[in-house]
């Protein structure tokens, strides 16, 4: 009887609370973490992993049933990816810790008093949930360790490139390695970045290598090569895979190299999401790279546009899509859709009072694009 209540207790918690809104806090309490942050990692996908989770950790505590054995497989398939993309082992673990200290946090301050006492036994469920992932994270790091590493070689491009992005004098060990390939380290450098979606750590590491052997300072960072060359698009004399990806800047130097290595990241990460291959510029990319690089800020705007309409009012968010993929054209949108024009002009009218956001403004059809930008479905 005791279990059914705590059980009891966390149902009617759960049923009080916005799982949605509870899942960008939970995603927010480690989000911006600087080791996470320099992956540039999708937020929507680790949103979807984190909804993931908190349903796992609620069937738990409400029911008492732990992950399955295929639930498991998928946290070690997860932990294998994240392996191959090159993130530190601690990274994972520690984000569900950060994670789940907040939701437990966050669950006492909406409990009443007398829920908290049926509580105090269901922190423990919460926190043998995080010990079992962080295991599983851990048998696969260790796994790797033992089965294949980085070369020497990659290993130091890999030092140098850091050095460099923090504009910090190089090594002699750092000068020898950009002697033997032919990099120049005192002269502005192409910045660039390659991947090649979906493909393993594996082929990032042979393709850093090749380039290496073109004269360009490359490593690989698990899903995605970034590097710096002297000389003219290195990656232009290679057979590369017909889905690769290919970002470059301007030359920069000093203190200009760290920052545009970056914003080249997240364009390989948009232009991925986006179905992009081949060759892409950064100018392309301007506002999304806006909006990644203020990942708080551009959730907000996404959820003051599409919050008040996903869910109950579908028909309305595929109006707002199509108004804004037509260029908020009236006619074109209405024969997309299709519909007549007075059924589209009541739910632009009702879009606007759902949303608070004049879409017959110019600041609300630029918040509204703004808001359609992150869309997976756009």
């Amino acid at each position: 009887m005791e279990a059914l209540t705590r059980g009891e207790v966390l149902r009617r918690i759960v049923e009080r609370a916005d799982l949605e809104v509870f899942t960008d806090r939970v995603l927010d309490s480690f989000w911006e973490e600087p080791a996470l942050q320099q992956l540039r990692p999708d937020r929507d996908d680790f949103r979807s992993w984190v909804r993931w989770n908190l349903d796992l950790v609620i069937r738990w505590l409400t029911d008492g049933q732990p992950p399955t054995d295929d639930e498991v497989a998928v946290f070690r398939e997860h932990a294998r990816t994240r392996v191959a993309e090159g993130f530190p082992p601690d990274l994972i673990p520690a984000s569900f810790r950060r994670g789940a200290r907040f939701a437990w946090r966050a669950i006492l301050e909406v409990a009443t008093e007398a829920e908290r006492a049926a509580l105090v036994e269901s922190a423990e469920v919460l926190f043998e949930y995080v010990d079992r992932v962080s295991r599983v994270y851990s048998e696969a790091y260790e796994y790797t360790a033992r089965t294949r590493g980085p070369s020497a070689e990659e290993i130091a491009a890999g030092d140098l490139l850091r050095r460099l992005a923090a504009d910090e004098p190089p090594l002699t060990e750092d000068q020898r390695l950009a002697e033997r390939i032919g990099f120049r380290i005192d002269q502005a450098a192409r910045p660039f970045a390659v991947a090649i979606p979906g493909r393993p750590a594996q082929q990032h590491s042979e393709l850093a290598a090749r380039l290496r052997r073109r004269r360009a300072l490359a490593a690989s960072e698990g899903r995605r090569v970034v590097g710096l060359c002297n000389v003219k698009a290195p990656w232009r004399g290679l057979e590369l895979d017909a889905h690769a990806l290919i970002a470059h800047g301007p030359p920069a130097i000093g203190g200009e190299r760290g920052p545009a290595l970056d914003e080249l990241r997240d364009v390989i990460q948009i232009a991925a999401a986006r179905g992009r291959t081949g060759e892409v510029g950064l100018a392309e990319f301007l506002p999304e790279l806006l909006l990644s690089r203020s990942p708080r800020l551009a959730s907000q705007i996404r959820a003051r546009v599409y919050s008040p309409l996903d869910g109950d009012h579908p028909e309305l968010v595929r109006t707002l899509n199509a108004l804004i993929k037509n260029d908020f054209e009236k006619g074109r949108a209405a024969a997309a859709l299709p519909v007549h024009r007075n059924t589209l002009r009541d739910r632009i009218a009702r879009i606007s009072e759902l949303t608070g956001v004049d879409l017959e403004r110019a600041e609300g059809r630029g918040l509204a694009w703004l808001a359609w930008l992150q869309r997976p479905d756009r």
